[in-house]
Parts: C-alpha cells; sequence; structure tokens
C-alpha cells in the first residue's frame, strides 16, 4: 500500500514540474512593440517582424507590423537599408503608420521618424524610434518608441 501511495506521489510532484515548466516559457513575450503618440502609450499584443525585397533591387527592407490588444490600432514601423542590412540610425527610407482599425478616427503616418537599430541578423531585431506623425492637420510627438522582434 506505502508504494502505490509513493508512486502516485512522485508521479503527481514530476506532472507538477512539468506543467510548471511548461507555463514559464509561455509567460515571456516574443515580440515587443511600443511608442507614446503625444499623452497616449499603444503597445502591441500581436507583432511580427519580417524582412521584404523591395521594387529597387538590391535593397531590403524590415517591417515591424502589430496590432493593439482590442484590435482598436493597426501599428507599422518599416525602414528600407540604403546597402546592407545593419545595425545604426536611420532617417532616409524609416516609415511608421498608426491606423485606427474601425475607421472612427483619422490616422497618423510619420513626417519625421528616426529609428535605431541595436541589433539584427536573420532571426530578430530590435531598436528604438521616435519622431514626429501628422493626420494632415495635427503633428504629435512620437517618444519612446522601442520593438524586439523575432524576424520570419
Amino acid at each position: 500500500m506505502r508504494i502505490k501511495l509513493l508512486l502516485a506521489a512522485t508521479i503527481a510532484i514530476v506532472g507538477l514540474g512539468l506543467s510548471a515548466c511548461n507555463k514559464k516559457t509561455d509567460l515571456a513575450p516574443s515580440s515587443i512593440f511600443t511608442f507614446k503618440l503625444d499623452t497616449i502609450s499603444y503597445h502591441s499584443n500581436s507583432t511580427e517582424g519580417y524582412l521584404t525585397d523591395t521594387i529597387e533591387a538590391g535593397k531590403k527592407t524590415l517591417v515591424v507590423d502589430g496590432v493593439t490588444n482590442n484590435f482598436g490600432y493597426h501599428m507599422e514601423l518599416m525602414v528600407t537599408f540604403p546597402d546592407s542590412i545593419r545595425v545604426g540610425s536611420y532617417e532616409a527610407g524609416a516609415e511608421m503608420t498608426l491606423m485606427d482599425i474601425q475607421q472612427k478616427a483619422v490616422g497618423y503616418v510619420s513626417k519625421t521618424i528616426k529609428i535605431n537599430i541595436t541589433s539584427i541578423n536573420s532571426k530578430h531585431a530590435e531598436g528604438n524610434f521616435s519622431g514626429v506623425l501628422t493626420n494632415g492637420d495635427i503633428e504629435k510627438p512620437l517618444t519612446d518608441g522601442t520593438f524586439k522582434v523575432e524576424i520570419y
């Protein structure tokens, strides 16, 4: 009887340990895409990063694409590299958009944007960004921008 109890307790402890390990890996987000536009903070809960070819031969573009958790806004940050894919600061070829998915408000596009890529390779990219977005009539400062994405 004691052997059966000991065996059941051992199986339960091992099962709890294995399920706890799986939960730990689920807690860490693999991608981050956040910024502040004027006084409002935006955080993407569904973020993707990818490299794509441009129409101009030999140019690559990094795209960081996201949607806020309430599906209210679509956020997209892009930088076209002038020569090779590498870390550095980019203004020329850099773009940012923030669009209301439900079209209840006017969207914003970059008037000026500076993207600092601090790390990039074929599997991930990370950095920060800031600038000014406009909806055609109103300009708002974009601050505290940061991204860290897996590249697909």
